[in-house]
């Protein structure tokens, strides 16, 4: 058996894919075995693996595209490590010495878990603090600890972690476009007794250029589905802390975004009994998204649905949308009228520096310098 199986799945990662395997081919620990499994790449991805296959380590396996989940879950099927450690293909390992310090903690504590470190990773491939330590979601590793599991965070950022092979036997990443990740850890969490920590800079996960990765129904469906998945698995192991957190997290996502298929998602997928411990936050979610619902619908029936929720003044849809009208005509006039205020103030600076300027320059003092200037220059 070998000490670790890192699992990667690849899909289109020509430019990242060389840089990713020499950070884990290079590792202090030999003794790991590096599952790569490509998901129906269209670039030269392949290829590259290819040129990596003669290091007996290495182990690639070709299926049509299906996605990340299925890819990490076809290899842990195979994986045949005491431990298990996972890898994006445009992410790096940033220590060479991190999986042996890390699997030494593990077996010195015959751990279920060992946790270390995460830094972001630029498009520019430079490595950035994580500022998500310095807001308290995540324990940051400074010395070698233990901690229990409702210590870790959000149930993010799985990568940062080993995880004892048996551990997983029935434990697999679910088949969705978005959030499978939280899912699987929350499942890893509720678990494990303690966790590990290893004061290392472990991980540099590349930071997407753009979070808006909801572009679909489906994705949003999915993606909310796994905050409703997770808040139940970490409740039922007592993990209370860390589902109250993540609760936050999702009213944080829920007040950044007005729209209409997230509305009704959340309507279907929670019961509003999940949002006692923040209504203040959940009532204004519902809030704005009722209002903004009603300029969708723009239907007499749903605006009359609407004025009972929110007891709205109005009485028809047609004269709660002049009232919005007017409101945003008022705005606007408002806004205009500060411009114009503002462009008088600054009107009347220049018209001072001008008057200024040309006392300076028509005296006498100033035409006589200014021929020593000429002279000089």
């Amino acid at each position: 058996m070998v000490k670790i199986s890192v699992i990667i799945p690849v899909y289109n990662d020509e430019k990242y894919i060389r840089e990713c395997l020499d950070s884990i081919a290079n590792q202090t620990l030999n003794d790991i075995e590096i599952i790569c499994i490509n998901d129906g790449s269209t670039d030269s991805s392949l290829e590259i693996l290819n040129e990596y296959s003669n290091d007996n380590r290495i182990v690639i396996i070709n299926q049509p595209n299906q996605g990340s989940a299925i890819a990490r879950n076809n290899g842990l099927d195979i994986a045949q490590g005491e431990y298990i450690g996972f890898l994006d293909a445009d992410d790096i390992y940033i220590d060479s010495k991190s999986l042996e310090m890390m699997f030494n903690a593990a077996k010195e504590n015959d751990a279920d878990m060992v946790s270390a470190n995460l830094k972001f990773l630029t498009q520019k491939r430079e490595i950035v603090s994580n500022p998500h330590y310095d807001r308290g979601t995540f324990n940051y590793f400074s010395e070698k600890c233990e901690i229990g599991p409702d210590e870790y965070g959000i149930p993010f950022y799985f990568y940062k972690n080993l995880f004892k092979s048996d551990l997983l036997t029935d434990i697999r990443f679910p088949n969705l476009l978005r959030g499978q990740d939280p899912i699987f850890l929350s499942k890893v969490l509720s678990r494990v007794d303690r966790i590990y920590g290893v004061p290392i800079d472990f991980y540099g996960y590349m930071v997407p250029t753009s979070f808006n990765k909801l572009d679909s129904y489906t994705k949003k469906y999915h993606y909310i589905c796994q905050y409703r998945a997770c808040i139940d698995i970490l409740n039922k192991s007592g993990l209370f802390e860390t589902s109250d957190k993540y609760m936050h997290n999702l009213m944080m996502y829920l007040n950044g975004n007005i729209d209409v298929d997230v509305y009704d998602i959340v309507c279907e997928v929670f019961d509003e009994k999940y949002f006692e411990g923040c209504k203040s936050e959940y009532e204004s979610f519902k809030r704005s998204n009722i209002l903004n619902k009603i300029l969708a619908e723009n239907t007499q029936e749903y605006f009359l649905k609407a004025k009972g929720e929110l007891n709205l003044k109005q009485d028809s849809l047609t004269e709660y949308k002049i009232g919005l009208f007017k409101s945003e005509l008022d705005s606007k006039e408002e806004e205009y009228n500060k411009l114009l205020s503002e462009n008088e103030r600054l009107k009347k600076e220049y018209e001072l520096e001008k008057s200024f300027n040309e006392e300076v320059t028509g005296s006498k003092s100033w035409k006589v310098m200014n021929k020593f200037r000429r002279m000089r220059g």
